[in-house]
């Protein structure tokens, strides 16, 4: 019995040991179970929404993709700046919701903002919105917003 003392006494401060360098080495590191911070970016994007509303004299081609663009059409003298793009296919039946994201940093006080949008398939174009949309920006609203395409002859 006089040497189990010594020996007991050797395994506490073992473990005792053990345990205050793991204890240690946790504060060190990250923990493994922390999930990434979203970027800061991506947490302030912003959504507008909308529908898109058609009316065909054929059948919308199973191939056919709707785009919708938000675009930046306050320079007159150079083409519209693509903001934002929602590629939508296959093309249900109208009328189609659409979601645009955006950064709310490219919002500017003198920038004016308008939905673009096309049906087609392929290079061939079926049917376009031929008025102006107007969002956003200093001009527009803040949506939803719904957009009626013409048919392309």
């Amino acid at each position: 019995m006089s040497f189990r003392l010594p020996l007991l006494a050797v395994a506490v401060f073992a473990l005792s040991a053990c345990s205050m360098f793991s204890h240690h080495h946790k504060e060190d590191a990250p923990a493994a179970t922390t999930a990434p911070a979203a970027p800061v970016h991506q947490a302030l994007m912003r959504t507008l929404v909308g529908d898109v509303r058609y009316d065909l004299p054929q059948a919308v081609p199973a191939d056919a993709v709707l785009i919708v663009t938000l675009v930046d059409v306050s320079r007159q003298d150079a083409p519209a700046r693509t903001i934002s793009e929602d590629r939508i296919q296959p093309v249900g039946a109208s009328p189609v919701d659409f979601m645009l994201s955006y950064d709310p940093a490219e919002l500017k006080d003198s920038v004016d903002f308008a939905i673009g949008v096309r049906l087609q398939q392929g290079d061939k174009l079926l049917a376009i919105n031929d008025t102006r949309t107007s969002v956003l920006g200093r001009s527009g609203e803040n949506g939803p917003v719904s957009i009626t395409l013409k048919a392309m002859p």
